[in-house]
């Protein structure tokens, strides 16, 4: 797989000191990602739509750090509006489900939504790593 360039991160969390904790690991990475945040599933969307015009540029998240349980939508309810409104774009992101407890995956299947990974909080550098490598094959944390 050829070297990528970081992707665009969007960090979807209602936690504001969950945000900040993230928004700096993710910018200690070589390259610093762009990190966008939105703290609940309406934000996120209207950051998607107004970046995601043109798929696949830099302006488009492709990594989107999603915490599952969010006031007034959740995680679930997020893909799912997403998926409605730009049907051919959810299988173009890299989604991560983030919860404070561990998750059933099977939960996870029986939605039929694009979700890649999940992931207990709190984020980790060894977990940014990992979805690094294995997803966009680009440099990670030292």
């Amino acid at each position: 797989m050829p070297q990528r360039q970081h992707p665009a991160v969007l960090l979807v969390d209602d936690d504001a000191a969950t945000n900040y904790n993230n928004q700096r690991l993710l910018q200690r990475l070589p390259g610093s990602p762009e990190v966008l945040v939105a703290s609940n599933a309406d934000d996120a969307l209207a950051v998607l739509h107004a970046r995601c015009a043109h798929p696949g540029t830099a302006a488009c998240p492709t990594l989107i750090l999603l915490d599952l349980n969010l006031p007034p939508r959740n995680g679930f309810e997020f893909l799912r509006a997403f998926a409605r409104r730009h049907p051919t774009l959810p299988q173009s992101f890299v989604v991560v489900l983030l919860t404070a407890l561990p998750l059933d995956p099977g939960l996870v299947e029986d939605q039929h939504l694009p979700v890649t990974a999940m992931l207990t909080k709190p984020l980790t550098a060894e977990a940014v790593n990992h979805l690094l490598y294995n997803y966009f094959d680009v440099p990670t944390l030292t």
